[in-house]
């Protein structure tokens, strides 16, 4: 991966850290503040969220959101490393690669669930055969066969050579629960119980989710440096904003554009601006008569002034983006993609005989951003005669409609630390019902991406997925908008030494300075 992302870790390495010396608010150690579990003994962090997610059950979701609380709890066979991105071992002491197609992975002995029991093969055996159950396909798709080998020991079969295999044993729909729990279906949602470094203490919904650092955790260099952490939910970036400066809160998540300068001007914060991976757009529900048309998505594409549209939402900070993949992975380009072209739009419509009014449509959107983009792209699409509607809808909301293909219009991010997975994630039809949102039907695309992931050679595997993004950028099955940027502020005495690209964060290695 190292030769993929010289863009975001060039930019890491100049990475933007705004802080300055002074005294600093009280750390968290008492009361986490009105909204939170009082009463707290120890050191704490509270991260305040724009976003509460609709669960945070490991498994059976893919969204950041959820991912983050699966990362505390809970653990895979490999992790990916925050700067290189390249999946690492994590529960695995040793492997061995027996064939090009099968693998034997061993655990460390004495892993502890946070209910007592052992880690072994055996729940390794037991977690990727439950939730096979009931999410088809998934980050599991490259694993064809598994069995085990011995008390710690799990061998697997790819059947084919998978350039994605090990990016799929970090995948949180890879992560591993108790068998014992997963055959006397407890549920995960409520009490998430895991071999992670936190363990899951209590869930208000609307208000927060609490964790406490887990004293047995196998890892001692990756056990949690605090003894509790509290996610609050706190919608209106100006009030998350608030809230750090008071000192109710340590750490903001996502912080409003508007405020980031404020931010940077308080001795008491530090903000951290870095490029990400995670890549924002429209989606357009394909299956839908408005849609299912190659020339009214490209009219739709060519309408859209996006710089114009990512400056409303996000001022200096959005990247506008014009190809269906991010552009830091080798492979991406933007060839094939249609820029900024009203009058071409226009013609565009009248050349294949499209009724605008027929395109009429209702965009989605979940947070401040969102509706922002929104309004901006119903100006520019009435322009050229297409009637915008916009509806609210909160994240989960939005994400249970926008799976099930119950929407016309919304917006999306989606991130991965491999243009494969990335690829594979959004334009295989295989995943439709589960990060396909599009819901893209091109069987020569999914052949494509099937090539590049049992294509082992690097360049031969870019070379395909070159043409496999020229191809969605020519279909034009969703609106590219922008790369996110990663603007988090903190109290300038917490320590965050691990912030990914794909927009991931390690609470596990965040520490108060002593």
């Amino acid at each position: 991966m190292k030769r993929i992302l010289s863009v975001i870790l060039i930019s890491m390495l100049l990475l933007s850290v705004i802080s300055a010396c002074g005294t600093t608010s009280s750390q968290s150690t008492d009361a986490v503040s009105e909204g939170g579990p009082e009463g707290l003994i120890g050191q704490g962090i509270r991260v305040a969220s724009q976003n509460e997610p609709a669960t945070i059950a490991p498994a059976i979701h893919n969204t950041v959101v959820s991912a983050h609380k699966n990362l505390m709890t809970h653990n895979a066979l490999f992790r990916i490393h925050y700067s290189s991105l390249e999946p690492v071992p994590d529960l695995v002491s040793h492997w061995q690669a027996l064939s090009d197609t099968m693998f034997e992975f061993t655990v460390y002995e004495g892993i502890m669930f946070h209910n007592g029991e052992e880690l072994t093969a055996y729940d390794i055996e037991a977690s990727w055969q439950t939730i096979r159950q009931f999410v088809p396909g998934a980050a599991h798709e490259s694993i064809t066969d598994f069995y085990v080998v011995d008390r710690y020991t799990i061998a697997v079969d790819t059947r084919e050579p998978n350039a994605m295999l090990f990016f799929d044993l970090a995948h949180q729909s890879n992560m591993i629960a108790p068998r014992s729990l997963l055959e006397a279906g407890h549920d995960f949602n409520a009490a998430p119980i895991g071999s992670g470094p936190f363990e899951f203490r209590e869930w208000r919904t609307g208000s927060y989710i609490h964790f406490e650092a887990f004293d047995n955790y196998f890892d001692t260099n990756r056990a949690a440096k605090v003894d509790h952490v509290t996610w609050l939910f706190i919608p209106e970036g100006s009030s998350r904003t608030i809230a750090l400066e008071l000192g109710e809160i340590d750490y903001i998540m996502e912080v409003a554009s508007s405020d980031i300068a404020r931010l940077s001007d308080n001795s008491n914060v530090s903000v951290v601006i870095l490029p990400s991976l995670i890549h924002q757009h429209l989606i357009l529900n394909n299956d839908r008569p408005q849609f299912s048309n190659i020339h009214a998505r490209r009219a739709i594409a060519m309408a859209i002034n996006k710089e114009t549209m990512v400056y409303s939402a996000f001022g200096e900070f959005g990247i506008p983006t014009f190809s269906q993949a991010p552009d830091a992975f080798s492979g991406a380009t933007d060839e094939g993609s249609y820029s900024f072209d009203p009058d071409g739009a226009r013609a565009l419509l009248a050349e294949y005989n499209i009724d605008p009014v027929s395109l009429a449509f209702n965009i989605i959107v979940s947070n401040e951003e969102r509706s922002a983009m929104a309004e901006v792209i119903q100006v520019y699409l009435a322009d050229i005669g297409i009637p915008v509607t916009i509806t609210r809808r909160d994240l989960g909301t939005t994400l249970t409609m926008t799976t099930a293909g119950d929407y016309e219009a919304a917006f999306a991010g989606f991130t991965s630390a491999s243009l494969t997975g990335f690829m594979r994630g959004l334009f295989h039809h295989e995943f439709i019902n589960q990060t396909n949102r599009s819901r893209v039907r091109n069987q020569e695309l999914s052949d494509l991406i099937d090539q590049a992931i049992i294509t082992v050679d690097t360049d031969a595997r870019d070379a395909i997925l070159r043409d496999a993004v020229i191809m969605a950028n020519e279909f034009t099955y969703q609106i590219p908008i922008h790369m996110s940027m990663i603007v988090s502020a903190f109290n300038t005495n917490l320590t965050v030494p691990e912030i990914s690209a794909t927009g991931f964060l390690n609470l596990n290695m965040m520490s108060w300075v002593e």
